[in-house]
């Protein structure tokens, strides 16, 4: 059974930035960018558990899970046949600082 995949209006504002931002150097790479990440959210929604679970206590202690796209972290959880997608952060951001 294929998960239907939700952006959080947090996680959509994330991925206009990310690819307005990529887009304004190079379009064609910005809209490869966005196909990755549009066969990575298919992908979760064919297999759900398929992202890692992070090494932070916190993080794990409240069920997120995330998937690695190019150079960006997909935070999402599982629920009830539904991946909600919470954040999509560059990896080199701390991104623990917006879990608090």
């Amino acid at each position: 059974m294929k998960f239907q995949v939700r952006l959080l209006s947090v996680a959509e504002n994330d991925l206009s930035e990310i690819i307005t931002y990529v887009s304004a150097d190079n379009a064609s790479a910005g809209h490869e960018l966005l196909n990755q990440f549009e066969q990575s959210f298919d992908l979760l929604g064919q297999n759900p558990k398929i992202g890692k679970i992070p090494n932070e206590r916190q993080l794990k202690k409240l069920g997120y899970r995330y998937w690695v796209v190019s150079n960006y972290l997909v935070f999402y959880m599982i629920r009830e046949h539904k991946i909600v997608v919470h954040r999509i952060l560059h990896g080199a951001r701390d991104y623990l600082e917006l879990f608090r």
